[in-house]
């Protein structure tokens, strides 16, 4: 039996028949409860703040285009040191959403360009969820493997084992003590 879907830890519904003609920006900003969910869907220490600014506009036919700034505190554990540490990142958001039927491509022939842009984003039951957007670019943006600033791997010489370069012989020993005639 499939699990039930649940819905986002930050959802911030437009319904896009809602929107002026123009567009609109909209700000975005977390409560403390949906921060500490955020936090532990994307495996963060602590989510101390998330919030940005967007703004929706027609694109082609039927379309909408998002953009704005995503900005949000963090809290991450550093692999090195295994200490928490915060971080303050910001980023920009660039979406573009269209309805499935707009989005049909009725050629047969398939283009692939490795330079274009991504494929549009449906707009699902005629909305768009800018707080899963803002989510999912923060998870984007997240360093799989997070170091507190001035943290570094240091390599334990000092365990009595020979240097790697002196354990192994060099192949090319042999050719060294070969003479070519003159």
């Amino acid at each position: 039996m499939p699990e039930p879907v649940s819905s986002p830890e930050f959802s911030h519904v437009v319904e896009v028949a809602n929107l002026r003609p123009l567009g609109e920006t909209m700000t975005l900003t977390a409560d403390p409860r949906e921060r500490a969910l955020i936090a532990a869907r994307l495996d963060l220490v602590d989510l101390h703040e998330l919030g940005g600014e967007l703004t929706l506009e027609p694109w082609r036919k039927g379309g909408w285009r998002v953009t704005g700034t995503v900005h949000a505190e963090i809290e991450q554990q550093c692999v090195v040191t295994a200490e928490e540490f915060r971080s303050t990142t910001s980023f920009d958001l660039d979406r573009h959403f269209m309805h499935e039927r707009d989005r049909l491509n009725t050629s047969p022939e398939i283009v692939v360009d490795p330079l274009s842009d991504d494929e549009p984003d449906v707009i699902a039951d005629g909305r768009i969820d800018l707080g899963e957007l803002a989510v999912e670019a923060l998870a984007l943006s997240l360093d799989p493997y997070p170091r507190m600033p001035g943290a570094a791997f240091e390599a334990n010489q000092d365990d009595g084992a020979p240097d790697a370069a002196e354990a192994k012989p060099n192949p090319f020993a042999v050719l060294a003590k070969l003479h070519r005639p003159e």
